[in-house]
């Protein structure tokens, strides 16, 4: 197992959140800025540890641990599993996503149960562990931006940093939501601010990455912190990540619908 600390310059180019400055912003295509985020993940296994810290309307805290496990196939088709860690009277609740034909396959399976579920319409909308971030917008936080029809925007700025805007349009009756809008950085290829909407009007929810923890090796990226609000609710979740890890050797057995949630050994 590698750490970003050991091999930065090696590595930083291929992972989630780590991205290439371009050259004349202004002439890229939606088809292009999404080409440039998708060459920052690595086409071998890799590993990320996130911290989930939801805060609810009194105030209220608690921590959840989990483990972003990341292995294409051969043909680089995204293949991810997204397993919880503590508490531990949850250990083992685990997601697969899978990419079949074009389309999402989801499954979920929860300790105890016979078998895993294939997750389906607002159920991947709704919130994970009792968090205020679901299974789309946590896939927003780990660099695989919505899917569906996608338009560009006049550009804008996250505080000093000139931003891409992309809006997606999105099924409501998956995602809960009828559109979001991805903030881009120009520079780097990172996600600096989300917006998900499930109306006209206001959105729902804002996704913002914590700028002091954009950080840079060489020409290349990667943010550590991001905090999700619930405007309506008026309650917010802050991520956590580590750098990244990679593992020679995932195996199988962890993008297998029938066997994925087995831990990690």
């Amino acid at each position: 197992m590698r750490s970003l600390s050991q091999h930065a310059r090696l590595f930083c180019a291929v992972f989630l959140f780590a991205g290439v400055a371009q050259a004349d912003p202004s002439k890229q295509t939606v088809e292009q800025i999404n080409a440039c985020m998708a060459k920052n993940l690595v086409n071998r296994g890799a590993l990320r540890d996130i911290t989930v810290v939801p805060t609810d309307r009194e105030g209220k805290t608690r921590t959840l641990k989990l483990r972003f496990f990341w292995k294409p196939t051969k043909a680089g088709v995204p293949r991810v599993n997204l397993q919880l860690v503590e508490p531990l009277a949850m250990q083992g609740s685990s997601y697969l996503m899978l990419v079949k034909g074009g389309n999402e396959e989801v499954h979920f399976y929860f300790p105890g149960a016979d078998r895993a579920l294939h997750v389906t319409g607002k159920n991947m909308a709704e919130p994970l562990w009792g968090t205020g971030v679901s299974y789309g917008e946590i896939k927003q936080v780990l660099g695989l931006i919505a899917s569906g029809p996608t338009q560009r925007k006049a550009d804008g700025k996250v505080g000093d940093r000139p931003v891409y805007v992309l809006e997606t349009t999105t099924k409501a009756e998956e995602t809960g939501y009828q559109k979001v809008v991805s903030y881009v950085d120009q520079q780097a290829c990172v996600l600096l601010k989300g917006e998900f909407y499930e109306k006209a009007g206001k959105p729902r929810k804002i996704l913002d990455a914590d700028a002091s923890s954009l950080l840079s090796a060489d020409t290349y990226w990667l943010v550590l912190a991001y905090t999700m609000r619930d405007l309506r609710e008026g309650t917010q979740t802050v991520l956590n990540l580590s750098d990244f890890s990679l593992l020679e050797n995932i195996p199988e057995r962890m993008f297998d619908p029938k066997r994925f949630y087995e831990p990690y050994k």
